[in-house]
């Protein structure tokens, strides 16, 4: 059995935060502290100023022997920020924690009946549609849940999780002066799951949007079904806002009014940020999809996928600025059904499937009109997005005798 976790983020409304400005300098200054206390403790470790370190690479220099290095340092920083004893003594405890999210983890409990109010720092109220934000050192504030966020806590609940701790957070902004917004709170809520033992396999390639997610499923070694998503109208919806917000963009560099220029800048934004919804509302379709066809057929997810290497430099490129849009969400596309897998215990591996190799004779496949490719050696060809589904039967024996990877341990999920 493992321990997995799922995150649910419940942003603060701006209108508490305007009537509670304490509220933002609380986050503000946990964050500060966190973020020195963790450039600190890896600068003593690493002895580099600012280490550019995976999450693996952090795992293996956070071991248990350096707790009391960190717990220094902890007691430290923190009082130079204001902060309360408790918050300090919670940063020691979950003193790894702390390095992987930039931010302090804090005591919840949730109410789903009438039990008794342990008095913990998170109480989440399901009955009142409530989350309370006590004892931080600043004056007790509540935040009212949105039914989704009811209904999402529930399914958690049903599958068997428990809440574990909660994170009170906020985003850094982007610009030529750092500051800081968004404030949220993130409730973790974990539970034990086994590995599914699989019998099949769901293939899926990853492309750019406008070319799709392609998955199959693969039973006994042979292809017994495929999808393809998103569906067209999608694709036109974001291509349409893609080309809208690049006029509208255009018509900002040439306006020579300042205020005409600052209205123009505010529908940009409130387009991209349209964009970026509608974008994470598709990923957050297609990893539905798949996850419930592995879950439908016991069976371990393969994504072959573009390295992050080659997506970063994709990004950095030449390509207009419509083929970067559809870039967008590809990442985030891979944690998230990689996290999800590992809620469900599928197993999940990310496996080099070709789609420009011969799957019958491996030799390099050109590709013609309307993404058809064909070998140049035997003659063979197929729809670009077919091929590497055709490398996962071809390669599926293989793939099922994979040992397949180990849970992680807890670490910031993507989606927090």
């Amino acid at each position: 059995m493992n321990q997995v976790y799922r995150v649910l983020k419940i942003k603060i409304p701006w209108k508490l935060v305007e009537e509670r400005p304490d509220v933002l300098d609380l986050a503000v200054r946990m964050r500060l502290a966190v973020e020195e206390y963790a450039k600190t403790l890896l600068k003593e470790i690493t002895g580099q100023e600012e280490p550019r370190l995976t999450a693996e690479e952090l795992d293996r220099l956070l071991t248990p022997d350096r707790r009391e290095l960190a717990r220094r340092i902890i007691e430290e920083v923190f009082p130079k920020y204001g902060l309360k004893r408790y918050i300090a003594e919670w940063a020691k405890f979950f003193w790894r924690d702390v390095v992987f999210h930039r931010a302090v983890p804090l005591n919840a409990q949730l109410r789903v009946g009438n039990e008794r109010d342990m008095s913990m720092a998170v109480f989440v109220d399901l009955k009142s549609c409530i989350v309370r934000v006590r004892k931080l050192g600043i004056p007790p504030f509540a935040i009212e849940l949105k039914k989704g966020n009811v209904a999402w806590i529930r399914e958690r609940l049903e599958e068997g999780a428990k809440l574990k701790l909660a994170f009170l957070g906020v985003e850094r902004r982007k610009g030529k002066e750092l500051t800081y917004g968004k404030l949220y709170i993130a409730l973790v809520f974990a539970r034990e799951v086994a590995s599914v033992e699989s019998k099949a396999i769901v293939a899926v390639d990853v492309n750019r949007l406008d070319h799709g997610v392609m998955m199959g499923l693969l039973v006994d070694g042979k292809l017994r079904q495929t999808l393809k998503l998103p569906d067209r109208r999608t694709i036109k919806e974001l291509r349409k806002l893609h080309e809208e917000i690049s006029s509208l963009e255009r018509r900002v560099a040439r306006e020579t009014d300042s205020a005409r220029r600052m209205l123009l800048e505010e529908r940009v934004n409130r387009l991209k940020s349209k964009r970026y919804g509608k974008i994470r509302s598709v990923v957050i379709q297609i990893v539905k999809e798949i996850i419930e066809l592995a879950r439908q057929n016991n069976a371990v997810i393969v994504v072959d996928t573009m390295d992050d290497e080659t997506y970063q430099g994709l990004k950095e490129g030449n390509w207009s600025g419509e083929k970067k849009h559809y870039l967008d969400g590809l990442g985030q596309l891979r944690r998230r059904l990689k996290e999800l897998a590992e809620w469900y215990g599928l197993p999940y591996l990310e496996e080099r499937l070709y789609s420009t190799i011969c799957p019958r004779c491996g030799a390099k496949m050109a590709e013609e009109k309307n993404r058809i490719m064909r070998c140049t050696v035997c003659g063979y060809s197929d729809h670009r997005d077919r091929v590497p589904l055709l490398w996962a039967k071809k390669r599926y024996w293989e793939i099922l005798r994979k040992k397949q990877p180990v849970f992680p341990q807890f670490r910031r999920p993507s989606y927090f």
